[in-house]
Protein backbone atom coordinates (compact mmCIF):
# COMPACT_ATOMS: atom_id res chain seq x y z
CA UNK A 1 0.00 0.00 0.00
CA UNK A 2 1.87 3.10 -1.23
CA UNK A 3 0.48 6.31 -0.14
CA UNK A 4 0.89 10.15 -1.49
CA UNK A 5 2.60 12.98 0.68
CA UNK A 6 -0.83 14.74 1.04
CA UNK A 7 -2.25 11.45 2.51
CA UNK A 8 1.19 10.93 4.95
CA UNK A 9 0.67 14.35 6.22
CA UNK A 10 -2.27 13.95 7.20
CA UNK A 11 -2.07 10.26 8.64
CA UNK A 12 0.91 12.15 10.63
CA UNK A 13 -1.14 14.77 12.36
CA UNK A 14 -3.76 11.57 13.09
CA UNK A 15 -0.94 9.60 14.97
CA UNK A 16 0.68 12.28 16.91
CA UNK A 17 -2.47 14.27 17.87
CA UNK A 18 -1.24 17.05 16.43
CA UNK A 19 -4.14 18.08 14.11
CA UNK A 20 -6.54 17.61 17.13
CA UNK A 21 -8.87 15.22 15.91
CA UNK A 22 -7.22 11.95 17.31
CA UNK A 23 -5.99 11.45 21.12
CA UNK A 24 -2.54 13.18 21.43
CA UNK A 25 0.31 10.46 21.67
CA UNK A 26 3.91 11.22 23.42
CA UNK A 27 7.14 10.43 22.40
CA UNK A 28 7.45 6.97 24.26
CA UNK A 29 3.33 5.95 22.81
CA UNK A 30 4.64 6.86 19.30
CA UNK A 31 7.98 4.52 19.84
CA UNK A 32 5.54 1.69 21.51
CA UNK A 33 2.66 2.23 18.09
CA UNK A 34 5.41 1.58 15.92
CA UNK A 35 7.33 -0.87 18.10
CA UNK A 36 3.50 -2.60 17.07
CA UNK A 37 4.46 -3.35 13.83
CA UNK A 38 8.30 -4.96 14.41
CA UNK A 39 10.39 -1.64 15.40
CA UNK A 40 12.77 -1.61 18.17
CA UNK A 41 13.09 2.09 19.46
CA UNK A 42 13.36 3.58 22.20
CA UNK A 43 12.74 6.99 23.35
CA UNK A 44 15.63 8.39 25.40
CA UNK A 45 17.76 11.56 24.66
CA UNK A 46 18.26 12.62 21.39
CA UNK A 47 14.97 11.48 20.20
CA UNK A 48 13.25 13.37 17.33
CA UNK A 49 11.00 15.82 17.24
CA UNK A 50 7.47 13.70 17.63
CA UNK A 51 5.66 15.11 13.88
CA UNK A 52 9.12 14.09 12.52
CA UNK A 53 9.71 10.51 14.27
CA UNK A 54 6.37 10.01 13.37
CA UNK A 55 6.89 11.02 9.49
CA UNK A 56 10.01 9.12 9.63
CA UNK A 57 8.49 5.78 10.32
CA UNK A 58 5.44 6.43 7.73
CA UNK A 59 8.19 6.95 4.98
CA UNK A 60 9.98 3.54 5.64
CA UNK A 61 6.71 1.59 5.61
CA UNK A 62 5.64 3.61 2.81
CA UNK A 63 4.74 0.73 -0.09
CA UNK A 64 4.46 -2.31 2.00
CA UNK A 65 1.75 -4.14 3.04
CA UNK A 66 2.65 -3.29 6.65
CA UNK A 67 1.34 0.06 5.91
CA UNK A 68 -2.66 -1.25 6.12
CA UNK A 69 -2.82 -1.99 9.74
CA UNK A 70 -0.47 1.31 10.43
CA UNK A 71 -3.70 3.30 9.09
CA UNK A 72 -6.19 0.96 10.42
CA UNK A 73 -4.04 1.72 14.26
CA UNK A 74 -4.07 4.93 13.50
CA UNK A 75 -8.22 5.36 13.48
CA UNK A 76 -8.04 2.73 16.48
CA UNK A 77 -9.66 5.56 19.02
CA UNK A 78 -13.53 4.92 18.50
CA UNK A 79 -15.39 5.72 21.98
CA UNK A 80 -12.60 7.96 23.42
CA UNK A 81 -13.93 11.22 24.92
CA UNK A 82 -13.48 14.47 22.89
CA UNK A 83 -13.01 12.73 19.81
CA UNK A 84 -15.02 11.07 16.93
CA UNK A 85 -12.92 8.32 15.04
CA UNK A 86 -15.77 7.62 12.11
CA UNK A 87 -15.71 11.99 11.45
CA UNK A 88 -11.78 11.53 11.29
CA UNK A 89 -11.90 8.28 9.27
CA UNK A 90 -14.54 9.97 6.67
CA UNK A 91 -12.56 13.18 6.36
CA UNK A 92 -9.21 11.19 5.43
CA UNK A 93 -10.97 8.97 3.39
CA UNK A 94 -11.28 12.44 1.19
CA UNK A 95 -7.63 12.17 0.31
CA UNK A 96 -7.26 8.58 0.86
CA UNK A 97 -10.06 7.98 -2.14
CA UNK A 98 -6.89 9.32 -4.32
CA UNK A 99 -4.40 6.70 -3.62
CA UNK A 100 -7.24 4.09 -4.52
CA UNK A 101 -7.67 2.76 -1.09
CA UNK A 102 -10.66 3.61 1.75
CA UNK A 103 -10.80 2.92 5.71
CA UNK A 104 -14.33 1.32 6.21
CA UNK A 105 -15.71 0.05 9.56
CA UNK A 106 -16.38 -3.61 10.28
CA UNK A 107 -17.78 -4.88 13.77
CA UNK A 108 -18.06 -8.40 15.16
CA UNK A 109 -22.08 -8.16 14.36
CA UNK A 110 -24.21 -5.21 15.63
CA UNK A 111 -28.29 -4.77 15.43
CA UNK A 112 -30.82 -2.02 15.73
CA UNK A 113 -32.14 -0.51 19.10
CA UNK A 114 -35.14 1.60 18.21
CA UNK A 115 -33.10 4.15 15.89
CA UNK A 116 -30.16 3.71 17.13
CA UNK A 117 -27.92 1.76 16.09
CA UNK A 118 -25.63 -0.80 18.32
CA UNK A 119 -22.15 -1.86 16.99
CA UNK A 120 -19.75 -4.80 19.01
CA UNK A 121 -16.17 -3.98 18.80
CA UNK A 122 -16.19 -1.27 15.74
CA UNK A 123 -12.84 -1.20 13.74
CA UNK A 124 -11.46 0.28 10.97
CA UNK A 125 -10.19 -1.78 7.87
CA UNK A 126 -8.08 -0.41 4.56
CA UNK A 127 -9.93 -1.74 1.66
CA UNK A 128 -8.79 -1.14 -2.05
CA UNK A 129 -11.39 1.39 -2.93
CA UNK A 130 -13.98 -0.30 -5.81
CA UNK A 131 -15.54 1.27 -8.71
CA UNK A 132 -19.36 0.37 -7.16
CA UNK A 133 -20.35 3.44 -5.96
CA UNK A 134 -20.84 6.27 -6.82
CA UNK A 135 -18.95 9.20 -5.47
CA UNK A 136 -21.60 11.68 -4.68
CA UNK A 137 -19.52 14.53 -4.62
CA UNK A 138 -22.29 17.72 -4.52
CA UNK A 139 -23.52 15.96 -1.62
CA UNK A 140 -20.00 16.27 0.36
CA UNK A 141 -20.10 19.94 -0.90
CA UNK A 142 -23.37 20.69 1.10
CA UNK A 143 -21.19 19.27 4.41
CA UNK A 144 -24.82 18.99 6.12
CA UNK A 145 -24.40 16.49 8.74
CA UNK A 146 -27.65 14.15 8.52
CA UNK A 147 -26.95 13.98 4.37
CA UNK A 148 -23.16 13.26 4.73
CA UNK A 149 -23.97 10.71 7.77
CA UNK A 150 -26.23 8.57 5.26
CA UNK A 151 -23.34 8.89 2.31
CA UNK A 152 -20.83 7.53 4.61
CA UNK A 153 -23.10 4.93 6.17
CA UNK A 154 -24.45 3.40 2.49
CA UNK A 155 -21.19 3.21 1.49
CA UNK A 156 -19.33 1.82 4.63
CA UNK A 157 -22.28 -1.14 4.76
CA UNK A 158 -22.27 -2.06 0.63
CA UNK A 159 -18.98 -2.93 1.71
CA UNK A 160 -19.40 -5.00 5.09
CA UNK A 161 -22.35 -6.89 3.72
CA UNK A 162 -25.25 -5.12 5.29
CA UNK A 163 -27.18 -4.97 2.50
CA UNK A 164 -30.23 -4.11 3.92
CA UNK A 165 -28.88 -1.25 6.04
CA UNK A 166 -27.31 0.17 2.84
CA UNK A 167 -30.80 0.34 1.31
CA UNK A 168 -32.32 1.89 4.50
CA UNK A 169 -29.49 4.86 4.53
CA UNK A 170 -30.32 5.17 0.96
CA UNK A 171 -33.86 5.49 1.46
CA UNK A 172 -33.05 8.09 4.39
CA UNK A 173 -30.63 9.73 2.38
CA UNK A 174 -33.55 10.69 -0.14
CA UNK A 175 -35.75 11.99 2.93
CA UNK A 176 -32.93 13.72 4.33
CA UNK A 177 -32.56 15.53 1.10
CA UNK A 178 -36.14 16.40 0.24
CA UNK A 179 -36.79 17.73 3.54
CA UNK A 180 -33.63 19.75 3.40
CA UNK A 181 -34.71 20.89 0.22
CA UNK A 182 -37.96 21.80 1.03
CA UNK A 183 -37.16 23.74 3.99
CA UNK A 184 -34.49 26.24 1.80
CA UNK A 185 -37.36 26.73 -0.92
CA UNK A 186 -39.84 27.59 1.99
CA UNK A 187 -42.25 24.98 1.05
CA UNK A 188 -44.67 24.17 3.32
CA UNK A 189 -44.11 19.61 4.09
CA UNK A 190 -45.20 18.09 6.94
CA UNK A 191 -41.90 17.30 9.25
CA UNK A 192 -43.15 13.80 10.16
CA UNK A 193 -43.35 12.85 7.09
CA UNK A 194 -41.72 9.66 5.94
CA UNK A 195 -42.85 8.79 2.76
CA UNK A 196 -40.49 9.85 -0.06
CA UNK A 197 -42.95 9.30 -2.78
CA UNK A 198 -45.20 12.34 -0.83
CA UNK A 199 -42.03 14.71 -0.05
CA UNK A 200 -41.01 14.66 -3.83
CA UNK A 201 -44.53 15.55 -5.47
CA UNK A 202 -44.80 18.41 -2.57
CA UNK A 203 -40.88 19.07 -3.97
CA UNK A 204 -41.58 18.80 -7.94
CA UNK A 205 -43.15 22.37 -8.31
CA UNK A 206 -40.27 24.52 -6.94
CA UNK A 207 -37.84 22.81 -8.94
CA UNK A 208 -39.48 22.87 -12.17
CA UNK A 209 -40.12 18.60 -12.08
CA UNK A 210 -43.49 19.06 -13.22
CA UNK A 211 -43.28 16.02 -16.05
CA UNK A 212 -45.83 18.67 -18.03
CA UNK A 213 -42.89 21.74 -17.83
CA UNK A 214 -39.56 19.62 -18.61
CA UNK A 215 -38.17 20.48 -21.74
CA UNK A 216 -38.78 17.21 -24.00
CA UNK A 217 -34.93 15.93 -24.35
CA UNK A 218 -34.99 15.89 -20.54
CA UNK A 219 -38.07 14.51 -20.02
CA UNK A 220 -37.51 10.36 -20.16
CA UNK A 221 -34.70 10.36 -17.63
CA UNK A 222 -36.27 13.55 -15.79
CA UNK A 223 -39.57 12.54 -15.80
CA UNK A 224 -39.07 8.83 -14.63
CA UNK A 225 -37.61 10.31 -10.82
CA UNK A 226 -40.92 9.60 -9.75
CA UNK A 227 -40.92 6.25 -10.54
CA UNK A 228 -37.79 5.97 -9.33
CA UNK A 229 -38.63 7.25 -5.91
CA UNK A 230 -41.25 4.52 -6.31
CA UNK A 231 -38.75 1.92 -6.50
CA UNK A 232 -37.01 3.24 -3.36
CA UNK A 233 -39.66 2.88 -1.59
CA UNK A 234 -40.87 -0.22 -2.40
CA UNK A 235 -37.25 -1.32 -1.81
CA UNK A 236 -37.20 0.18 1.63
CA UNK A 237 -40.19 -1.50 2.51
CA UNK A 238 -39.75 -5.05 2.00
CA UNK A 239 -35.62 -5.30 1.57
CA UNK A 240 -34.19 -2.72 4.43
CA UNK A 241 -34.04 -3.01 7.85
CA UNK A 242 -36.51 -0.46 8.86
CA UNK A 243 -39.10 -3.36 8.51
CA UNK A 244 -39.08 -6.97 8.52
CA UNK A 245 -37.56 -8.13 5.64
CA UNK A 246 -39.74 -9.95 2.94
CA UNK A 247 -36.78 -10.80 0.48
CA UNK A 248 -32.86 -10.79 1.49
CA UNK A 249 -31.05 -8.47 -0.53
CA UNK A 250 -27.98 -9.05 -1.84
CA UNK A 251 -25.01 -7.03 -2.92
CA UNK A 252 -26.45 -5.84 -6.49
CA UNK A 253 -29.95 -4.99 -5.04
CA UNK A 254 -27.96 -3.06 -2.54
CA UNK A 255 -25.56 -1.48 -5.07
CA UNK A 256 -28.76 -0.58 -7.01
CA UNK A 257 -30.42 1.23 -4.43
CA UNK A 258 -28.08 3.39 -3.20
CA UNK A 259 -26.17 4.21 -6.78
CA UNK A 260 -29.96 5.41 -7.53
CA UNK A 261 -30.37 7.48 -4.39
CA UNK A 262 -26.90 9.30 -4.89
CA UNK A 263 -27.38 9.99 -8.89
CA UNK A 264 -31.07 11.17 -7.51
CA UNK A 265 -30.12 13.59 -4.65
CA UNK A 266 -26.62 14.28 -6.54
CA UNK A 267 -29.12 15.53 -9.51
CA UNK A 268 -31.18 17.41 -7.15
CA UNK A 269 -28.58 19.60 -5.08
CA UNK A 270 -26.75 20.30 -8.60
CA UNK A 271 -30.35 21.49 -9.55
CA UNK A 272 -30.70 23.80 -7.21
CA UNK A 273 -27.34 25.32 -7.57
CA UNK A 274 -27.74 25.72 -10.95
CA UNK A 275 -31.89 27.77 -10.65
CA UNK A 276 -29.99 29.52 -7.44
CA UNK A 277 -26.92 30.68 -10.10
CA UNK A 278 -29.52 31.11 -12.92
CA UNK A 279 -31.81 33.20 -10.89
CA UNK A 280 -28.60 35.51 -9.97
CA UNK A 281 -27.67 36.82 -13.08
CA UNK A 282 -30.66 37.54 -15.60
CA UNK A 283 -34.52 35.65 -15.61
CA UNK A 284 -35.67 33.53 -18.29
CA UNK A 285 -38.48 32.52 -19.07
CA UNK A 286 -37.75 28.94 -20.18
CA UNK A 287 -38.26 26.53 -17.36
CA UNK A 288 -34.89 24.55 -16.73
CA UNK A 289 -34.07 21.60 -13.89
Amino acid sequence: MRLTAQSLEHLTGIITGDSQKSPYRSGPQLVGFFNDFGEGDLCGQGFPARAQFARDKLDKFNGTDTMKGIVSATFDFIGEDGFNAEDAAYQFNQILSRDGFRLIMIDDYGWMDGDKEVRINPRFKVRPLGQAIVVPTSLIAISHEGVTEQVRKANQKIETGDYSGAITNAYTLVEYLLKLLLAETATAFKETEGDIRALYKVLQPSFNLDPAKIQEPLKPIVGSFKTLIGGLYEMANKGSDRHACRFNPTRHHAKLAVNAAFVLCDFLVESRDYQEARAATAPCKETAV
